[in-house]
């Protein structure tokens, strides 16, 4: 095995290992807002580096994941970003799993055309599919495209990340002079101008070969150097940031306690609109409608159920749901319902969380619940 190793690899290897560390570490940050997106926002950076040092040493004539899965975490850059900035200047912003499904649903897609295209070859060279199209044909037509769109993407998510925190500083412009924002907004700011120069720099690689003579891989040098060092100012900034907003963020949640003379005034009137109003019926139902509805402001709400009823937003109002759902199942008048058609009607809009949140309440499957409450009827009778 004759390997290349310089410098410069070398050195885009320690960065991607200190990315990967500080990625890992981000994972338990529970306290910073968004922190998944931000650990999924450095990930891509690690795992560009990790792909880069295979090429460039010689060690992608040996292991070949990296050239079967190229250009798939690059994608997770832009969207990852975007997701990231919006919980930051918004921590109470609540993204569905289908919201965040279709952000990522190009790196999504780009992973499973590539095992696609690894079953295809498998198939290929044991004769069970005969065709004229080679597996490398189609990783050809893969590469051809994926690092034209994956500068797209980028630069289409940064464009709208910029946009989304341009509007949050007129929106808040009052509130920035606090502390707690002016950390946060300027730690926005930096991550906006490092990911500017990337948006700049990355079309700019990605067109060099066609405008200048250059050797192949070399041109990549530039960006990846860059890139290096951006992920050492990500780990040694970017975590100092991370803590401090967390810290800030912890301590004007304690200073932001609800007076505990009000706490059973709103408890009451978010009750009343579960078991009264029943907003639980509505399937996209979120914490700002309920503020909207109540005049309850949004943090106060979740102040409320965290720290006085022990339960986030999302667990209160399925519980309600869970309960109407109970009372259908052993209601004799819906026995020509689904069970599945019953947790749609009672508010829930998918049949997984349906099935974990009612197991995680009631002990049961829902069919188990419908058995045993038949078993108890039968029993007093």
């Amino acid at each position: 095995m004759q390997l290349n190793f310089t410098w410069i690899n070398l050195l885009i290897l320690f960065g991607a290992l200190q990315a990967l560390i500080f990625t890992i570490v981000l994972l338990f940050q529970k306290r910073h807002p968004g922190h998944k997106f931000l650990a999924a926002f450095v990930f891509a950076f690690a795992y560009n580096g990790f792909e880069t040092f295979n090429w460039s040493s010689g060690l992608d004539q040996h292991f070949l994941f990296f050239d079967m899965f190229g250009f798939i975490v690059i994608y997770l850059i832009g969207p990852s970003l975007y997701l990231y900035v919006c919980k930051l200047v918004d921590a109470e912003i609540y993204f569905s799993r289908k919201q965040i499904f279709l952000h990522y649903s190009i790196p999504l897609f780009q992973f499973v055309s590539r095992l696609g295209i690894i079953a295809y070859h498998i198939l290929w060279i044991n004769k069970i599919i005969i065709s004229d199209v080679t597996s490398m044909q189609l990783v050809n037509i893969v590469w051809f495209y994926a690092e034209p769109l994956s500068v797209i993407v980028f630069v289409s998510y940064y464009v709208v990340t910029i946009l989304k925190f341009k509007k949050y500083k007129q929106n808040h412009a009052a509130k920035l002079n606090t502390k707690e924002k002016q950390i946060t907004s300027n730690w926005i700011m930096s991550l906006m101008i490092s990911m500017g120069i990337l948006a700049v720099a990355w079309p700019i690689t990605v067109l060099a070969p066609d405008v200048f003579e250059v050797s192949f891989g070399s041109h990549y040098y530039p960006i990846e150097l860059a890139l290096v060092v951006f992920s050492y100012w990500i780990v040694f900034y970017g975590f100092h940031k991370v803590k401090m907003i967390s810290s800030k963020l912890t301590t004007a949640a304690r200073s932001n306690a609800v007076d505990d003379n009000k706490v059973a005034a709103y408890l009451s009137r978010l009750i009343n609109c579960m078991e009264v109003e029943k907003l639980y019926l509505d399937p996209d139902l979120t914490i700002h409608k309920v503020s909207s509805h109540t005049g309850i402001h949004v943090k106060i709400i979740s102040t409320v159920l965290n720290q006085h009823s022990q339960v986030n937003f999302n667990d209160f109002v399925n519980s309600y749901r869970v309960k109407d759902v109970r009372d259908r199942l052993i209601n004799p008048d819906n026995q020509h319902l689904t069970i599945s058609g019953m947790a749609i009607d009672a508010g829930f809009n998918s049949q997984a969380t349906f099935q974990r949140v009612f197991k995680s309440t009631t002990g049961m499957t829902p069919r188990e619940y419908m058995i045993s409450h038949a078993a108890k009827t039968t029993h007093i009778a």
